[in-house]
């Protein structure tokens, strides 16, 4: 997920403080990185699922976590791309 955040100290508590332990409790969930470009202000999610079922659930929980008030001001805008793992180290 490709984010556009609005103040960068607020998402950064955001995530720390609701996401994490959000995404923490979805099924299939493998691995997640939250990424942060503090001068651009844009922020970059990389979630690995272990089915596409899952994440489609997993995506739905977090579209409902980032739908909370605690979140305003901290993202301006989101975008979800979607690829398959085809290989790791």
């Amino acid at each position: 997920m490709r984010v556009d955040l609005g103040d960068v100290d607020r998402a950064t508590a955001f995530v720390r403080d609701r996401v994490v332990p959000s995404a923490r409790q979805q099924p299939g969930i493998v691995a997640a990185y939250w990424l942060l470009d503090r001068e651009s202000g844009e922020g970059l999610a990389v979630t690995i699922w272990d089915s596409e079922e899952s994440l489609r659930a997993g995506d739905e929980a977090a579209r409902e976590v980032s739908r909370t008030e605690e979140k305003d001001g901290a993202v301006e805008s989101a975008s979800l791309e979607t690829y398959e793992v085809i290989a790791h180290l």
